[in-house]
């Protein structure tokens, strides 16, 4: 878990390239379309907004000379482009947030797919490089991203295109600053321009300067919003677990460190924050002292009007705001530019092939093989040699062994989760079940969690109800088709009885039993060995086992806990 003082990880332009996909996918004509429409919205409303400004020069002109009747007959049509310029704001705001959703669930469609592909999932909890909290990246960074950038890109579209067509106006309409220094005479054209652009880039660097930090911040106080997350959802997982070693205060400590982190994080946020509000509050307050220096002259020479002002003012202010547009949303920059840096570092992650090490290849047989393989921990250091070794069809192999002594670690070599090691495995893949200890119970109806992995419709009722009764669960089979949280429901000795349930279901050519059957007594051990040896006569038994009950159940053993395994057979 990271904390308050560690170094946030480098912003990286490589971090960008996250934006670039959709573009490219098989949505890109209705990505291109909805964005090319939202941009000609744009254009049309900054035309108008130029039309109005226009439209009150010779408005102002004429009511202030007392030409009422000619201003009333202006009213209609500038009533008519009123609604016009609302009805292409609306219609803008529809097409922004319907391309905003389309991004949205495309991008979190491909990153489900990158996290479940190749164990990824696993890696980042499992893995040498990590990416925390994984699920607020899928979930909170990726609305975000797609929100802030549409926001924020159309924002700047806008404000370039307001830029373009207010900037000719103001040079057009505020002339040349003419005047004699030391013997010479200057002349400045678009002066007005000029100065609104001068006076806005410097305030822009200022903030830049001052600002900065608010970027790394903003990027750690997500991850300590997800750690709180996170820990809460440990204790609605855990709860009776909690509930029997009376951990409520252990579990108060452990959420209030998360809460101190959020904190004092939280005050690096606000005086960051502070600091960029102040720079853009007070550039906002004195903004308009440059526009009425540079007017001087005219109004010193009397020919500045009313109607002129008014225009001028508005082609100013149109301009100052378009250069503005990086000081008024610098804090939403800052946001979204930690949120392109966390969804770059787990695309990074996810992409790292795994660790070279122990090999796996899938074959067509039954038959399990190794060559060579030696099981090692992390660092290097040597746990136990396998070696070659045989497991042909049909056969039943025990593994037994001290605790610590690799058992596990074994069958997760067979899995493709540990790679610390060397040599190779083979066997049939596709038709291969892995039961471990504590076996996962989705949320759902009974229906579903008893056919996991495959889709509910897999399997019959009858056939469902009758595999129930064969693991001792006949109690449950009126209540397939029941939505509950089956996790909290099961006992572990439950849940143990309906992993094997599935592999009963399922039929598995080569099944793997992690002690599959430790939370249960020796008569419910022995009734589900028996029911999974007189269904499954043909498939290959690995089984990790403590007790010497389960002998009886195989016909070959491997024993772990020295340097190299010892092979048994009966």
């Amino acid at each position: 878990m990271q904390t308050t003082d560690e170094t946030t990880p480098p912003h990286s332009l490589s971090d960008w390239k996250v934006l670039f996909p959709y573009w490219k996918s098989e949505e890109k004509w209705w990505a291109w379309a909805l964005l090319g429409g939202t941009i000609g919205l744009s254009v049309l409303y900054v035309q108008s907004a130029v039309w109005f400004g226009a439209w009150y020069h010779r408005f102002f002109d004429a009511f202030f000379a007392g030409q009422v009747g000619h201003c009333l007959g202006m009213l209609p049509l500038y009533l008519l482009v009123t609604v016009g310029s609302v009805g292409i704001h609306v219609t803008q705001t529809y097409l922004t947030q319907v391309l905003s959703m389309r991004w949205r669930l495309w991008n979190t469609r491909v990153y489900l797919r990158q996290y479940l592909s190749e164990e990824a999932y696993y890696r980042l909890e499992h893995g040498p490089n990590r990416a925390d909290n994984p699920d607020q990246r899928i979930a909170d960074d990726l609305s975000q991203m797609t929100v802030q950038t549409l926001k924020l890109g159309l924002d700047a579209i806008d404000a370039v295109t307001t830029l373009l067509s207010f900037a000719v106006v103001l040079w057009n309409i505020g002339g040349v600053l003419s005047f004699d220094w030391g013997g010479h005479h200057f002349g400045i054209p678009g002066y007005l321009f000029l100065g609104a652009a001068i006076t806005t880039l410097a305030a822009s660097g200022i903030l830049e300067r001052f600002g900065s930090p608010l970027i790394g911040a903003n990027y750690r106080q997500q991850h300590f919003d997800a750690d709180l997350r996170a820990g809460l959802m440990d204790i609605r997982r855990n709860s009776e677990q909690i509930a029997f070693y009376g951990g409520e205060n252990a579990e108060h400590l452990r959420l209030s460190g998360y809460l101190s982190h959020i904190a004092t994080n939280w005050r690096s946020v606000v005086r960051y924050t502070w600091r960029v509000n102040f720079i853009g509050e007070l550039y906002t307050g004195v903004a308009t002292i440059p526009l009425w220096l540079m007017l001087a002259p005219k109004a010193m020479a009397h020919a500045l009007s009313f109607g002129l002002y008014s225009q001028i003012n508005s082609a100013y202010t149109q301009v100052r705001l378009s250069l503005e547009w990086f000081i008024f949303n610098y804090a939403d920059l800052a946001t979204m530019r930690s949120v392109l840096q966390r969804l770059g570092e787990f695309e990074r992650v996810v992409s790292q092939q795994p660790q070279s090490g122990i090999e796996r290849s899938a074959s067509e047989s039954p038959t399990v093989q190794t060559r060579d393989l030696a099981l090692c921990r992390p660092d290097g250091t040597p746990i136990t040699r396998i070696g070659t070794l045989t497991m042909e069809g049909g056969e039943r192999w025990l593994v037994r062994g001290p605790s610590g002594s690799g058992k596990s670690t074994f069958l997760r070599a067979l899995a493709g989760l540990w790679r610390h090691g060397s040599g190779d495995v083979s066997f049939n893949i596709r038709q291969a079940m892995f039961l471990p200890q504590r076996s996962y119970v989705p949320s759902g109806t009974l229906r579903q969690a008893l056919s996991y992995p495959a889709t509910p419709d897999r399997y019959e009722t009858a056939s469902c109800q009758k595999t129930l009764e064969a693991v001792n669960l006949a109690g449950y089979s009126h209540r397939l088709e029941e939505v509950a949280e089956w996790g909290d429901v099961l006992s572990p000795g439950e849940q143990q009885r309906l992993a094997v349930a599935r592999a009963l279901l399922f039929r598995p050519a080569i099944l793997f039993l992690d002690e599959a059957t430790s939370a249960l007594d020796e008569t419910n051990e022995r009734r589900l060995y028996e029911a999974l040896l007189s269904t499954l006569p043909d498939t290959t038994f690995i089984s990790v086992a403590h007790r010497e009950a389960l002998k009886v159940f195989h016909d070959h053993e491997i024993v772990l806990g020295t340097e190299n395994a010892l092979i048994f057979h009966a």
